[in-house]
């Protein structure tokens, strides 16, 4: 009667720990032919993971592959086969968690192959990207930043307008396609927001004169503050002329530059501003 008493506290000991030893769940993106990406979050302090990547047919996993890393690409893999992705964490003392799963064929997540910016204004601008198949999924995500986001928003469409950005900024767009419970890679591009300072005659801010605009040869640039940066850029945010201004007054020659509209970006210890120029 001991001894099974004794076995019984040793199993329902073991079961606490591992009921204690909290698994998460599993990821599976940028999945081509032959290779696929594998992540989950961190459940808290734990010592590592295991992880296995089986034909789906194979049973659970005895044991797997130790990882104390939140994601691994796994290669070798067969095209169309189905797969399943195993997963489990490790608390350490020989405690592991449950084995958690996800299913997925190594068959490529179409990648929306072409994004297309649109009617991009100071605080607005459309996106489209190429149409993977009909119906299906896509998140998208636009920020500033040009490193590539962990999640997007969800859309059930290849386009949509994006409000609330500001003037004269670069911004970044990343889609990828939802199949499921998988992703594609991220497809991704950028474009500038217009300026949307107004155009006069002659601008003037705060002691500072940009004259003449229109222009055809050389603009003049009066800053009251002796030091400072002047930068000519197109609409789209190249910079094409650069100057810096050491005296009150600075002539630069924009003769060469194809008629349009640039923007100048004075910049000092204290302040930047901008102006809107038309070039004959």
């Amino acid at each position: 009667m001991r001894i099974i008493i004794a076995v019984i506290m040793m199993l329902s000991a073991s079961f606490t720990a591992q009921a204690q030893c909290t698994g998460t769940t599993i990821s599976v993106f940028d999945i081509t032919t032959d290779s696929a990406t594998i992540s989950w979050p961190a459940p808290g302090a734990v010592a590592g993971y295991e992880y296995e990547v089986l034909p789906s047919s194979s049973p659970q996993p005895v044991t797997g592959t130790p990882i104390t890393t939140l994601s691994i690409r796994v290669g070798g893999l067969l095209s169309g086969q189905a797969y399943k992705a195993w997963h489990r964490t490790y608390c350490g003392g020989g405690q592991y968690s449950t084995w958690t799963s996800l299913s997925f064929s190594a068959a490529p997540c179409g990648i929306p192959s072409t994004i297309n910016i649109t009617n991009v204004r100071g605080d607005s601008a459309d996106i489209a990207w190429t149409e993977v198949n009909p119906g299906a999924n896509y998140q998208y995500a636009v920020d500033t930043f040009s490193t590539t986001p962990s999640a997007g928003i969800a859309i059930n469409a290849n386009s949509t307008r994006i409000k609330g950005l500001k003037a004269g900024k670069t911004y970044y767009v990343f889609v990828r396609t939802v199949c499921g419970s998988v992703y594609s890679a991220w497809s991704s591009s950028n474009f500038f927001t217009n300026w949307t300072t107004n155009i006069s005659q002659t601008n003037i801010q705060s002691s500072v004169y940009v004259y003449p605009n229109p222009v055809s040869d050389y603009l003049y640039v009066h800053m009251a503050a002796p030091a400072g940066n002047i930068l000519i850029r197109d609409t789209k945010g190249t910079i094409l002329k650069y100057a810096e201004a050491h005296k009150h007054s600075t002539a630069i020659d924009v003769s060469m530059l194809p008629a349009g509209y640039y923007i100048v970006s004075l910049t000092t210890a204290d302040d930047v501003k901008h102006f809107k120029i038309l070039k004959h």
